[in-house]
Order: structure tokens, then C-alpha cells, then sequence
């Protein structure tokens, strides 16, 4: 006996795109969980590869580390802030309370 054709089709990869327009921030672990609630089947590794493709057909490229001479100048820039706190000690703890400010 042939299957019934359910008359509401979803189109997966819209749904995944436009919920991460109004969700940038989700991962695809998350994107795959609120879609499982929604009773759409779709796995974090389909969600990942649909969003790596629409990246990839922007021209988006993925952002590479800095420059080993922008390294060297931020290492230069940790040393002086560290001598002027009295140490790598007060420099860290000085570095974790703005962090916690700053979240």
C-alpha cells in the first residue's frame, strides 16, 4: 500500500536558514535541538553543512589567526601592562575582573 503524502512539506534548509537569521548566535547543536521540538528531523552535522554552504556561496572565508607580528606587538603591549601592574600575578587579576565586568 502506498504511503499518504503528508500535505504540509517543510523545506529543511529554509527552516534552518531563517531560524538562524532570527537566532545568529545558535550553534547547530542548538539550531538541531529547537528543530527536534518543532518535530522536524535534522541533524547538528546537516545544519552545519547547510550554513558552511550558504558562507561559502557569500564568499564568506573563515577568519585565520592574526599575523605573527601582530602577536609579537601584543605580547610586547601584555609586558609593559605587566610591569606597570607589578607582575604577571596582578596583570591576570586585573585582566579576570574586567572580564567579569565585561560579561
Amino acid at each position: 500500500m502506498a504511503k499518504k503524502k503528508s500535505a504540509v512539506r517543510t523545506n529543511k534548509s529554509a527552516a534552518i536558514r531563517s531560524y538562524k537569521a532570527e537566532n545568529p548566535d545558535s550553534s547547530p547543536q542548538g539550531i538541531a535541538t529547537a528543530h527536534a521540538k518543532e518535530r522536524v528531523k535534522v541533524s547538528a552535522a546537516f545544519v552545519s553543512t547547510i550554513l558552511s554552504n550558504d558562507r561559502r556561496k557569500l564568499g564568506v572565508r573563515a577568519q585565520r589567526g592574526p599575523r605573527a607580528e601582530a602577536s609579537v606587538e601584543n605580547l610586547l603591549q601584555a609586558k609593559k601592562l605587566a610591569d606597570q601592574m607589578g607582575g604577571i600575578g596582578p596583570a591576570k587579576a586585573a585582566l579576570e575582573a574586567l572580564a567579569k565586568l565585561l560579561s
